[in-house]
């Protein structure tokens, strides 16, 4: 049996646009070593190196 693949978020990226904030994306660490990143928003439109990055934590 294969084992499952698990990823855990640990860094946001938000842009400041006047008085509010953007959230464009959320990269996660997987199980297996590897990261990838869910944009929320076109990543055609934003500049990620722009972003303010921010850790995640899971614990409350």
């Amino acid at each position: 049996m294969a084992k499952r693949k698990t990823g855990w978020p640990f860094q946001e990226g938000f842009l400041k646009d006047g008085t509010q904030e953007i959230h464009l994306f959320t990269d996660y660490r997987w199980n297996d070593g590897s990261v990838s990143r869910r944009w929320h928003v076109d990543p055609e439109r934003f500049d990620a190196d722009l972003a303010d990055l921010r850790p995640v934590s899971l614990k409350s």
